[in-house]
């Protein structure tokens, strides 16, 4: 449904004067909405490189740099998540460089392979991690089929304690203590593909086997 520009920007920002309101007064936690905006993938994975296993990876405008990238498979990524005039998004895809447009600007990885996605919900000093075989994907990102009726259940991982380290590490020199984190089990280790501030995280425990919901409760419950 169409809705007038206009209109949008002013609820939104009615929202955002709520939300500061809130802010002001202590009254929320976790990520401000707008946290990737002054973050960014790029930082975040700069700080992330001392703390976990991370791919090779270039933002580039006019495919300057790609040489880093030769003789290894590569995947573009969006830095937005924004959609195009169609609606549609880029999910993770495998690319040939060759074939990519020097008019516009890329973010192009390693392509990782792995045989399971894992991803760390963090929600105050509590770590919930889980994996995900990816023997039914379609494609390379495990979003693709989220909401189809062959969508595979999460599983719990368990972190060694040297990933619960690397986790809290990161988490302290980001300065959240909230969010998800998400990873690709390989024979070497994790390797770090990006921190989501606000990601989704019910699905992860929906029969609240592991707690999950009653943490988040807690962790958002005012302290008498």
């Amino acid at each position: 449904m169409n809705q007038e520009s206009l209109i949008v920007e002013e609820v939104k920002y009615i929202f955002r004067e709520i939300y500061n309101n809130c802010e002001r007064k202590n009254l929320v936690k976790g990520n401000r909405p707008d946290y990737h905006n002054y973050m960014g993938k790029m930082n975040i994975l700069a700080v992330a490189s001392r703390h976990f296993k991370v791919p090779k990876t270039l933002v580039t405008f006019g495919l300057s740099g790609v040489e880093i990238f030769n003789g290894t498979q590569v995947v573009a990524k969006s830095l937005s998540s924004g959609t195009t005039a169609t609606n549609e998004v880029l999910f993770t895809t495998q690319v040939s460089i060759s074939n990519l447009s020097p008019s516009s600007p890329w973010f192009l990885q390693d392509l990782i392979s792995s045989d399971a996605d894992v991803t760390i919900f963090i929600c105050g000093k509590s770590l919930f991690s889980f994996s995900r075989d990816r023997g039914d994907l379609e494609g390379l990102d495990w979003r693709k089929t989220i909401n189809t009726s062959s969508n595979k259940e999460w599983e719990w991982f368990p972190l060694s304690d040297s990933d619960k380290v690397a986790t809290y590490n990161f988490c302290a020199e980001l300065g959240v203590d909230w969010g998800r984190i998400d990873l690709m089990s390989t024979p070497d280790g994790l390797i770090f593909l990006e921190f989501n501030a606000n990601g989704q995280w019910v699905f992860l425990d929906y029969t609240g086997k592991y707690g999950l919901v009653d943490t988040v409760v807690e962790y958002l419950t005012p302290a008498s």
